[in-house]
């Protein structure tokens, strides 16, 4: 009867949904032409206001859903500086790249993107009713032993590649050197080790999450924690905050809730952090002070770290008026790219005509050339790169069908380990697409997959699933009546471990 009502509806929620997402493009199309680039900026701002609150209010999505994570970091790397300059917040001087463009089309771009996400994310989440109407599940003591302790041992192969690619750039010569000449290092030099412990202590720690017993919880939130600092040290803040994010969804659909004043704490040490590591990585690591760098910390000194996906929008709406489009290349690259390099014998990169460079490269090239030149980049961003292979119908496709799949996402069964830990390997690398093109994503999320797979497999071979029984679903007004903590009835015994 319900699959039959949904049916009916259908036409209904298709119509509404379309009327919304010619709404955000008739919008869109307003703001491209604005001349008040404040104006403009607040326009996106209360877009994403909307989004916000339609996720909140009318899908009732967990505030640490993927889709909620997803959107807060798309939303903190594309409007982070905008906004809080048209507010009124950012007091420092702008950076030369928003006096001398428009930023207006970057914005229309952007509002199209939060649009179509929008409407594939309402998609998605009326097709899968349990997303509806308050349902939760339980909080369930459940855990895959086998899948844990993999974790737990590519978390520790990812520590030995660190140390080996520390020792084969040199430990002596890494504490003389401050953030940007470690980069270009890494760029002169065999980083292979360096570089893919990055990749693999992330997903140990997303396996970890996934999978550990309850009372092994603390253990994974404390090396999370560790490496994380660790990491910012080294002034790499991506790589010790994408992580962080990801564990903490994963955790929080097993159950484990943090307290809200926990989160607005979290909020309010990332506005100091953020700028904190940029003032580290202008030291040597070997001098580095942490209450020096916090001395120099200004209050809206965050924003102007925040919002950096916004320039290579800008620039790339820019020079692809003059190039063709490039109709899916960039992403064949990235999946060729995914080939791990094997070869005893290493060799730097070749130099590569400008349409061949991947596009992180190819727009900091022609925006920052002296900057490229050092081995450095700006990054890119999630809107730019479907817009430079398809243009605006690109970001519109791209968006609505990320909608849907993070919605998608959700609905994964929380008490099935090796399918919690399916979405924890994938949504690490696609928080990088937020400010990085899809060489980021294919690599990792390729070696989660297949790190989940071997769990799976070993599992299965030694008789140790824990946790594959469903546990019922509740609605928010039976939510309250039900104590935390339960053991499902008939739940494998391993479930408690």
């Amino acid at each position: 009867m319900e699959r039959s009502q949904e049916t009916a509806a259908l036409p209904a929620v298709i119509w509404a949904l379309s009327v919304g997402l010619l709404g955000g493009l008739v919008f869109a199309s307003w703001v491209q032409q604005v001349e008040d680039e404040r104006l403009a900026a607040l326009a996106a701002g209360s877009m994403l206001a909307l989004c916000l609150w339609s996720c909140r209010r009318l899908l009732r999505l967990d505030p640490l859903s993927p889709a909620m994570v997803y959107l807060y970091v798309f939303a903190v790397f594309h409007l982070g500086l905008v906004v809080p300059w048209a507010l009124g917040l950012y007091r420092a001087p702008l950076p030369y790249w928003m006096q001398v463009n428009r930023l207006s089309p970057a914005l229309a771009q952007i509002i199209i993107a939060m649009a179509a996400y929008q409407v594939g994310l309402s998609l998605a989440v009326w097709r899968w009713p349990s997303l509806r109407n308050g349902a939760a599940l339980e909080p369930v003591r459940y855990c895959n032993v086998v899948l844990y302790h993999l974790g737990l041992a590519i978390v520790v192969a990812g520590l030995v590649a660190f140390g080996w690619g520390v020792r084969s750039l040199g430990a002596e010569r890494l504490l003389q050197l401050n953030y940007f000449e470690t980069y270009a290092l890494t760029n002169r030099h065999d980083p292979r080790f360096f570089i893919s412990s990055l990749t693999l202590v992330p997903i140990g720690l997303y396996l970890a999450a996934a999978a550990a017993p309850r009372r092994r919880i603390p253990l994974v939130v404390s090396v999370v924690s560790a490496w994380s600092a660790c990491i910012l040290f080294l002034g790499f803040r991506g790589y010790a905050l994408v992580p962080a994010v990801a564990v903490l969804a994963v955790l929080n659909k097993r159950g484990v809730r943090l307290p809200r004043v926990a989160c607005l704490l979290g909020l309010a040490g990332l506005l100091i952090v953020i700028p904190l590591v940029r003032g580290l990585r202008a030291s040597r690591l070997a001098e580095r002070s942490i209450s020096e760098a916090l001395e120099a910390v200004e209050p809206w000194a965050a924003f102007g770290e925040m919002g950096g996906s916004l320039r290579p929008l800008v620039h790339t709406l820019d020079f692809m008026e003059a190039e063709p489009w490039r109709w899916g290349e960039t992403y064949w690259q990235a999946l060729k790219a995914a080939l791990p390099n094997l070869s005893l014998d290493w060799q730097g990169g070749s130099y590569r005509p400008l349409d061949q460079l991947p596009p992180n490269h190819w727009v900091s090239r022609q925006a920052a050339p002296r900057l490229y030149r050092e081995f450095g980049g700006m990054g890119f961003s999630a809107v730019a790169e479907p817009y430079m292979n398809f243009g605006t119908p690109g970001v519109l496709a791209y968006f609505l069908l990320l909608g849907a799949a993070l919605g998608w996402a959700d609905h994964f069964d929380a008490a099935r380990p090796t399918r919690l830990a399916v979405w924890a390997v994938v949504l690490g690398p696609l928080l990088w697409t937020t400010r990085n093109d899809f060489h980021a994503l294919f690599r990792p999320a390729l070696l989660g997959l297949a790190s989940v797979m071997l769990g799976r497999i070993l599992s299965d071979s030694v008789g140790r699933v824990g946790g594959d029984h469903r546990p019922r679903r509740t609605t928010s007004a039976q939510r309250g009546a039900i104590p935390g903590n339960l053991h499902q009835p008939g739940a494998h015994p391993a479930a408690s471990i």
